[in-house]
């Protein structure tokens, strides 16, 4: 299972800015799971809600998601983002790990 950033730190060098994507992908987010947010995700009964999830291009890495479904809370955590370039375009992948650590 893969560790979120620590010590408040991002995914990007200091000396850098993260690319938030406005523009740039046209709006296109594809969500990605781990296997151990996909387990969990099949287990609470949340593959439909996290199907249709649509998350903004300023999600970075460390932030966390709740998505509230069937009664109960469930938290994961922006693992990562990943440019896709492809001659179909260009889209921004972010991955949702579970559990998210350090809340």
């Amino acid at each position: 299972m893969a560790k979120t950033p620590s010590n408040g730190r991002p995914g990007h060098q200091p000396d850098q800015s993260p690319s938030l994507g406005g523009g740039a992908t046209a709006e296109t987010i594809e969500v990605t799971l781990t296997g151990s947010a996909r387990i969990h995700a099949g287990k609470a009964g949340l593959e439909g809600v996290l199907g249709t999830l649509a998350l903004s291009p300023q999600c970075q890495t460390g932030d966390v998601v709740t998505v509230s479904a069937n009664g109960a809370s469930h938290d994961f955590a922006v693992l990562r983002r990943r440019w896709i370039l492809d001659a179909a375009g260009n889209r921004l992948e972010i991955t949702l790990d579970y559990p998210a650590r350090g809340r």
